[in-house]
């Protein structure tokens, strides 16, 4: 199956529009979202009626999602993400509240893992070195294991020699999955941030997963990032969140 795959859109619907619209030219036939879906940005309903109208689409929370419902203490943010989660908290509609309140952090699907952050802790722990992935590969039943929250389009894997390989993914960049006698290698992929990307690359992230083939394969898409910074300004969100948008930061 062809999976569109994304994760932490930050109620940004411009963004989230991009993505999906390449989804749809690629004939996607599922979609998997790694969690985050509000946060930071200015349209968190709008961004969630679009999501909960997708077919196929397997969904988790992330910390930002649990901070906005009061199930994560938003004291853990710094001042801006605690300024935004508070914002988020105060607009939200009771079905987008509700739809939040429905989701885990951590999904075991037929064809793969999927966790915002890693098995271990799938809403605060980041999966950013060799070491966490490592730590992690014993609570993955099946692979590939698909995370977020990083906001880093990257790729740890364990090749022939037992070794873990470390890959940066860059826009259109393909990684197949390694077999052996016992099945498919330890891999993890991240497809980056839809909404805020951190690679200082400001177009929105994500990839699409071949679940057959056993291929990743990532994108880039651009979007109007001057329309979500105007829309941040105007319902107050701090200025910072939307500078950093034309920055990939």
């Amino acid at each position: 199956m062809l999976y569109g795959v994304f994760s932490d859109i930050h109620s940004n619907l411009e963004a989230l529009n991009a993505v999906l619209d390449a989804f749809e030219s690629a004939k996607v036939e599922g979609y998997i979202c790694a969690g985050d879906l509000v946060g930071y940005g200015p349209e968190p309903n709008a961004v969630l009626e679009r999501i909960r109208e997708l077919k196929n689409c397997q969904v988790i929370c992330g910390n930002h999602d649990l901070a906005v419902i009061g199930r994560l203490d938003v004291e853990w943010f710094n001042a801006y993400a605690r300024s935004a989660a508070l914002w988020t908290r105060n607009v939200l509609t009771s079905d987008s509240r509700a739809y939040l309140e429905s989701l885990t952090a951590k999904l075991d699907a037929k064809d793969f893992t999927l966790a915002h952050g890693t098995p271990r802790k799938p809403a605060e722990e980041y999966l950013m070195t060799a070491h966490t992935f490592r730590e992690n590969i014993s609570r993955v039943h099946v692979w590939p294991l698909i995370v977020g929250h990083s906001h880093m389009p990257h790729c740890f894997r364990i090749n022939v020699e037992g070794q873990v390989e470390d890959i940066d993914l860059l826009d259109h960049q393909v990684v197949e999955m390694g077999r052996a006698a016992y099945g498919t290698m330890p891999i993890v992929f991240n497809p980056g941030s839809v909404g805020q990307p951190r690679d200082h690359d400001p177009r929105a992230s994500c990839a699409l997963f071949d679940s057959g083939k056993g291929t990743w394969r990532s994108l880039r898409l651009s979007y109007d990032i001057a329309a979500v910074q105007a829309k941040m300004r105007s319902n107050g969100l701090p200025e910072y969140l939307a500078l950093r948008l034309a920055y990939g930061q």
